[in-house]
């Protein structure tokens, strides 16, 4: 009886054990799931914006230069604002700052529910909720890189794919909510959906870890006397003057950027004007986001076989893109259309997934934060360019096609910054030694 006793009560300390050891495991990982989460929301909310384009201009009897530009302000703000992130780290928490951004992403569109009679509404609605996404970009991907420094590329590669999911799940789901409740009804659910985003700041622990990557590697402590002078008059854009390798990558994602706001904006409208019904059209949305998905995968895979480069990453994948897109215009099938659409998603996957993964791997951890910090206003700026410029040439045109012909050929310009980068990682110099 003794023996028996004593024998489960080894068992049930071992049990005990194994069940700590994996919540403490668990918990280490969790943080993960904020990145997963902010990524899901961001990258499907362009599609799903793409959702409320044509109802936004009926609505407000607007153009659609003006309506596609206030659906990108949100992209603009996340991207232009972002320093504003790290700079509040200093004063707050990354989970306060989480928690904060998560409550004003839902805010804008629930307010959007509530009462939109101009578009200069719009672009106040979009701005609260980009401003959201602003203030936890950067303290996000800071953390990532502090407390998962050797599975940066990997995690970010993973991360890409939850981009995907969002494109391919938020354009339906709005879609539905607004069939279910009525534009401003569904507007006001999406809204409070996007507050789940809220659980992705509580799940941020701030660890020393976090500061101690912006204190370590920060220029606080270096005389000014000893900085280069592109680190004292440059700002945040010294880490593409200090290495050129960056700024040839940042070139290529700036023109990658331009293609995806131009397509995910106006390719429900695409759908459309081939003759496809809405509700089919939304079905493009779905199945680019499940190419977007598979591309990161194939991303995660190349970056475990250590086999990303620029043939991999940027070459191959913006010429599929760019023969995907000039096919688009030829065909009014929908099994061809979701077809080239799966690729045009599984290319643009596959260079996002490479692009966030090779960011801290071409600068010196002293340059990492700068390297954020002007990727985000370069990456804004762009995304505003591609809302902008598509709907003036769907205004002049009146026809989505030529949106995609001149994305398919701004495609194909990353080929000679391909060539230009000849990618051979090789170990970079620190500008400056840690304290």
């Amino acid at each position: 009886m003794d023996v028996r006793w004593s024998v489960d009560q080894l068992k049930l300390v071992s049990a005990v054990f194994f069940a700590m050891k994996f919540l403490t495991t668990l918990s280490r990982y969790l943080p993960l799931l904020s990145l997963f989460i902010k990524f899901f929301f961001f990258g499907g909310l362009m599609k799903a914006n793409g959702v409320l384009l044509s109802y936004t201009i009926e609505q407000l009897h607007s153009s659609n230069a003006a309506v596609a530009w206030a659906y990108t302000i949100q992209c603009a703000v996340a991207y232009l604002a972002a320093p504003l992130g790290t700079y509040m780290l200093q004063f707050f928490s990354v989970r306060q700052l989480g928690i904060l951004g998560g409550f004003l992403t839902g805010l804008g569109y629930v307010c959007s529910g509530i009462y939109l009679e101009s578009v200069w509404q719009l672009y106040i609605y979009q701005a609260i909720s980009g401003l959201g996404f602003s203030v936890w970009t950067l303290p996000n991907c800071m953390y990532i890189q502090a407390n998962f420094e050797g599975l940066y590329a990997r995690v970010f590669a993973i991360g890409a794919g939850f981009i995907f999911i969002g494109v391919a799940v938020l354009p339906l789901t709005l879609q539905w909510l607004i069939r279910q409740y009525g534009q401003a009804g569904g507007k006001l659910c999406f809204g409070a959906l996007l507050w789940n985003c809220i659980l992705g700041g509580v799940l941020m622990r701030p660890t020393s870890k976090s500061g101690r990557l912006l204190k370590d590697y920060s220029f606080d402590h270096i005389d000014e006397s000893e900085k280069h002078f592109i680190d004292r008059y440059s700002l945040c854009f010294s880490s593409m003057i200090r290495h050129p390798k960056f700024a040839v990558l940042a070139a290529f994602v700036l023109i990658q950027t331009y293609v995806y706001a131009s397509w995910a904006i106006y390719l429900v409208t695409f759908g459309e004007a081939r003759g496809l019904s809405r509700q089919k059209a939304v079905y493009l949305s779905t199945v680019a986001g499940v190419g977007g998905i598979t591309g990161s995968g194939i991303g995660h895979i190349l970056f475990h076989l250590q086999k990303m480069n620029v043939y991999t990453g940027c070459l191959l994948p913006s010429i599929v893109t760019g023969v995907t897109l000039g096919c688009s215009i030829l065909s009014k099938d929908l099994v061809i259309l979701c077809s080239l659409n799966f690729w045009t998603g599984l290319s643009l996957g596959l260079q996002y997934a490479c692009w966030v993964g090779m960011l801290p791997l071409l600068v010196c951890n002293f340059h990492v934060a700068a390297a954020y910090s002007s990727s985000s206003v370069t990456e804004g700026f762009f995304y505003q360019l591609g809302g902008l410029t598509s709907g003036l040439i769907q205004d002049y045109y009146g026809s989505p096609e030529m949106i995609f012909a001149v994305c398919a050929i701004a495609s194909m310009l990353v080929t000679p910054l391909s060539l230009i980068w000849i990618f051979d990682q090789p170990s970079i110099r620190q500008c400056y030694d840690a304290e």
